[in-house]
């Protein structure tokens, strides 16, 4: 059986169904009234049948095929070629473009609930909305050019303990650029802790650099990407470029700044660059740049825009989805499974709340973790965890998506104290412990736990 079968009336559209379907044109077999139509797709190699699109008998040439398309832009002939498709079809799934809305076709939809009915208009301008999209990535992507061109070495800068986001994105961004490790290596100030991060270093044979203050003088640019440079712990003489999509900063410089809180992922943004500039994606780095989107969305569950799905599914096709599923499943160590029952054992629940305090954590990964699974509690609406780690005090903060205010409920709780802030629906919050009221035999104590959650729970009602 032949794949695909096609009633069309243009050259033109014969061509956008080839395009579109991604097909070649020994796959369609088309019907045509017109000769002229019939020389031409016959001289580019496709089989064609020419007759009255009313003739039932030019159908029965045409089918039986996986799939028959109906491609006619004259609505007054439409209504004999799907009478006449009615009685031939047989098992066939029929798709018929419409080039009009719907409302205003000759025939109702409901009277043949044998075809699928598509607005092409809305198509378009889905397509459309990714162009334009695509467009301003190439304007973006010749900014970043000019200020990066002439570097010798470029470091690309990641959050203090860099996740898949970041990972995914300096090596997008090499790619871009046509560099080297050796050029254009991946820095941090921290190290990489959590498990999964780990297993996507070592599966994907990403590198990663510790790097130091008095380090960054051998750099011709600096580039930050998932990261701005108020997030960092150390203070920066100069950034060239930023690429972000978490809120907005403002209290520093940069020659380039590409920041789009509304977007699920940095990744998504590198994925428009790399699109936009006709750059072939190999299976490592799609592996890389849909392990980002998987991650910090969710699996698409939190927050995204219209770019953040069509990134995901364009990446999906040429990912390695094995390896992401191995990232997925590290070996999860002892130290975490003993804290995870701590500090569930010692969570309290108030207004929709879920609080943990895990004390003392090596390893400061474990705290979102942790708030990730607190969510799922039954009646919950929200999850706050925290943990100290050195002289800080860190706080993850969950909400479910229909809440979205994450951020700002962290921000207005204990930004006074230390560095809070992020999403609508995740938020974090570094707090120097001298900020808090503690026990002087401890780093941390209930009073210091009660302080928290009444600030928390005081920002979350509008009291602060």
């Amino acid at each position: 059986m032949r794949k695909y079968a096609a009633v069309c009336q243009s050259r033109s559209h014969a061509e956008i169904l080839l395009q579109s379907l991604g097909a070649q044109p020994q796959d369609i077999k088309f019907a045509v009234e017109s000769e002229t139509l019939e020389r031409t797709l016959k001289r580019n190699g496709s089989d064609v049948v020419r007759g009255s699109l009313r003739d039932r008998a030019l159908y029965r040439e045409l089918l039986p095929a996986e799939v028959l398309v109906v491609s006619i832009r004259d609505k007054r002939r439409l209504r004999g070629v799907l009478e006449g498709i009615r009685r031939e079809r047989g098992e066939t799934p029929v798709l018929v473009l419409c080039f009009q809305p719907i409302a205003d076709l000759p025939v109702d939809p409901e009277d043949h609930p044998w075809a699928h009915f598509v607005p092409v208009g809305d198509r378009f301008s889905t397509t459309l909305r990714a162009d334009i999209r695509f467009a301003g990535a190439k304007t973006w992507v010749r900014k970043l050019r000019e200020i990066l061109d002439d570097a010798g070495r470029v470091l690309i800068l990641l959050q203090d303990d860099p996740d898949p986001d970041g990972l995914a994105c300096g090596l997008a961004l090499r790619s871009l650029l046509g560099r080297k490790r050796s050029t254009m290596p991946m820095g941090s100030f921290g190290n990489v802790t959590r498990p999964e991060n780990l297993e996507m270093i070592r599966i994907l044979d990403l590198d990663l650099i510790k790097v130091a203050d008095e380090d960054l003088g051998n750099y011709d640019a600096i580039v930050m990407v998932d990261t701005q440079p108020p997030h960092l712990r150390h203070k920066l003489p100069r950034v060239d470029a930023v690429i972000d999509h978490h809120p907005t900063q403002s209290t520093y410089e940069a020659r380039f700044r590409d920041v789009r809180p509304a977007y699920g992922a940095t990744a998504t943004i590198l994925v428009e660059y790399l699109r936009a500039e006709r750059i072939k994606i190999n299976e490592r780095l799609a592996t890389a740049l849909l392990y980002a989107i998987r991650t910090d969305t969710l699996l698409l569950d939190r927050p995204v825009s219209h770019a953040d799905v069509e990134a995901f599914s364009w990446l999906f096709a040429r990912a390695n989805i094995n390896q992401v599923r191995r990232i997925e499943r590290p070996a999860l160590p002892l130290e975490t499974l003993e804290l995870f029952a701590e500090g569930l054992k010692k969570a309290r629940m108030e207004d929709k709340v879920v609080f943990s305090h895990l004390g003392e954590v090596s390893r400061e990964d474990i705290v979102p973790q942790l708030a990730d699974f607190c969510l799922q509690v039954e009646g919950m609406d929200w999850s706050a965890v925290s943990g100290v780690c050195g002289n800080e005090l860190v706080m993850s903060v969950r909400n479910v998506g229909f809440v979205q205010k994450a951020g700002s409920v962290v921000k207005a709780a204990f930004g006074s104290l230390g560095s809070a802030g992020g999403h609508r629906s995740m938020a974090k919050a570094v707090i120097p412990l001298e900020n808090l009221p503690l026990d002087e035999h401890a780093k941390a104590c209930d009073k210091t736990y009660r302080f928290i959650e009444d600030r928390f729970l005081a920002a979350l009602r509008g009291e602060e």
